[in-house]
């Protein structure tokens, strides 16, 4: 079974309005990657790079469902633990940082004990162009999953072959679950991108901009994204 992610950024539009998102996200999603906002969203597009600056101050509090926090290492690299424990009262399963293999790799040993002293699951992110010895390596951690970025930064499009990546990464680690995100923004790509070997979608920025509707029109396209990984 395909599974389906959604990206919620804490305390946006509004402290009340993630929450009410958070919670009826978590119903149709699988799992959730939910962002701490930063001072520098470098890997996000345009639009979610404007809601990390109008993110009101929130207490994540305990998150229903399977969650990951999602945070830059660039924020909390000074001290990580607390990144941990916050992620840990969330109920996260792992903490995922964009920037981490990008910026900060003679951190991957630092980030890997601390996930297994706060008893989660490593997960990591890759971007399209990926050294296939870190791959390889990062599968001995045996980690939850690897989030494959298929494109430059989220919500963008650009004219690279995507599926090739995904079936190139599939040579590479077999055995690990593929997650798929960026520019994710229709059920036809979401299902092509199943078709070419993900494990899972993740939907960030199409959420979002329905989010700023509504609630209710930001779950029904995941509904209609979650519909076309189950055919």
């Amino acid at each position: 079974m395909k599974r389906l992610g959604v990206y919620i950024l804490a305390g946006w539009p509004s402290a009340e309005v993630y929450r009410r998102a958070v919670t009826a996200a978590a119903q149709v999603a699988d799992f959730v990657e939910l962002g701490l906002p930063s001072r520098n969203p470098k890997y996000d597009g345009p639009f979610i790079r404007r809601a990390h600056g109008e993110a009101e101050p929130v207490e994540l509090g305990l998150v229903p469902g399977e969650v990951y926090v999602m945070a830059y290492w660039e924020d909390h690299a000074a001290k990580p633990e607390a990144l941990f424990e916050a992620a840990a009262a969330a109920g996260a399963r792992g903490v995922l940082a964009p920037d981490l293999l990008i910026d900060f790799p003679p951190e991957l040993g630092r980030y890997v004990e601390l996930t297994r002293r706060f008893k989660m699951e490593p997960v990591f992110f890759v971007p399209g162009k990926f050294p296939h010895g870190l791959v390889r390596r990062l599968a001995s951690y045996r980690p939850a999953f690897i989030y494959l970025g298929l494109y430059a930064a989220t919500g963008i499009e650009l004219p690279v072959y995507v599926e090739r990546n995904i079936k190139v990464f599939r040579e590479v680690a077999p055995e690990v679950f593929l997650v798929a995100g960026f520019a994710i923004d229709s059920p036809q790509k979401a299902a092509a991108v199943v078709r070419a070997g993900a494990d899972a979608v993740v939907v960030g920025t199409a959420f979002l901009r329905r989010l700023r509707s509504s609630v209710e029109e930001a779950v029904a396209f995941l509904r209609e994204i979650k519909r076309a990984l189950q055919e």
